[in-house]
């Protein structure tokens, strides 16, 4: 493997990184602005923080889906890696806001950990590895 392929790699791991990170917070408050301006939900409530969960659900599928989908090699540990990063920031969120929010809205951060991931690297990889979309083959008739 050259220098230059190893290089497009590693860029790559870090763009599919980078645009997780930046896609979290993102879909997160496009949520939160479609839940207030287009749906109408006010802002409080435990309504409104179940609607948030989901939109944090969504932030987290999406920013692995993007991270796995990029990745140029080794998209389940890139799933891993960015699992155990969304799980330092879920705890240290669960921590600070333990106080501050329900304990059903702070638990479900956590809870929603592990289908996030598993969902965002499903999409992106796990259903080409079990044949659902492999390509058709070609007929030489």
């Amino acid at each position: 493997m050259s220098v230059s392929h190893r290089l497009v790699i590693a860029l790559r791991s870090l763009l599919g990184l980078a645009l997780a990170i930046v896609a979290i917070p993102v879909v997160n408050l496009a949520g939160s602005w479609l839940s207030t301006q287009v749906f109408g939900r006010p802002e409080g409530g435990d309504l409104r923080l179940a609607v948030d969960l989901c939109w944090v659900f969504v932030a987290g599928f999406t920013g692995t889906w993007l991270m796995v989908r990029i990745a140029a090699v080794a998209k389940t540990a890139h799933a891993w890696a960015l699992f155990a990063l969304y799980l330092v920031v879920d705890v240290l969120g669960v921590v600070d806001g333990w106080h501050e929010f329900p304990r059903w809205f702070t638990l479900g951060i956590l809870m929603l950990l592990p289908p996030q991931v598993w969902l965002g690297w499903w999409l992106a990889w796990g259903r080409t590895r079990d044949g659902a979309r492999a390509p058709r083959p070609i007929r030489d008739d």
